[in-house]
């Protein structure tokens, strides 16, 4: 039972609304079978408690239908596997079986409603440009442990800065660098900002959480 990312048949990326995007807390290239599916990945990543995920995690029977549920994630150190649908819909013979053998392995199996991911889709969206950077970084090995710490050290000295005061406004070789570290701190959540109404912009008020 270790949750391994499932191929995706080439017919399936042609008939769903089917998505991939290189995620952090899964560094790899992620597939997605709908949009609900990506929004929920993004909510993942800028969720603390979350330390990892696995879309489409495992290949099962149930009866002897084939099964893929829609994720795995450990969250506070917990495994749960996800299943996103309409309503929170799904067969109550079938939701019975899956919670009792995951239960076999120590995980949690839940529903997840389609609805409830879409009322965050401002907050996961305006989470996709942090996640594109930080994944592409990642990838390629970028080391900013520095820069963070000097911007760290200057969130907690005041009660809240903008981003544009933290970052400054100089185009230099080192923005991008300064940039990165500010992300990275935003997503380990030891720097906090309010994405849930606007994107990350240079008056973005940022706080050192406490």
């Amino acid at each position: 039972m270790i949750p391994t990312q499932q191929p995706t048949s080439l017919k399936l990326t042609r008939r769903a609304d089917y998505y991939e995007q290189r995620c952090v807390k899964y560094p790899d290239r992620a597939c997605f079978h709908c949009y609900t599916e990506f929004l929920h990945a993004l909510l993942l990543e800028a969720t603390p408690q979350v330390t990892s995920f696995v879309p489409q995690p495992f290949r099962m029977l149930v009866g002897r239908e084939p099964y893929i549920p829609d994720v795995y994630v450990v969250r506070d150190a917990r495994m749960e596997v996800l299943e996103l649908k309409p309503r929170g819909e799904f067969e109550s013979k079938k939701e019975v079986a899956l919670r009792a053998f995951f239960e076999r392995y120590d995980m949690q199996f839940r529903v997840v409603s389609n609805e409830s991911v879409l009322t965050q889709e401002r907050l996961a969206l305006h989470w996709l440009h942090i996640v594109q950077v930080l994944a592409q970084a990642q990838y390629q090995g970028q080391d900013t442990a520095v820069e963070e710490q000097r911007l760290f050290d200057d969130a907690k000295q005041v009660s809240s800065l903008s981003v544009g005061t933290l970052l400054g406004d100089t185009l230099d070789a080192e923005h991008y660098r300064r940039q990165l570290a500010l992300f990275r701190l935003l997503h380990r959540h030891d720097l906090h900002c309010d994405l849930s109404e606007k994107s990350l912009d240079y008056d973005t008020e940022v706080t050192a959480w406490s």
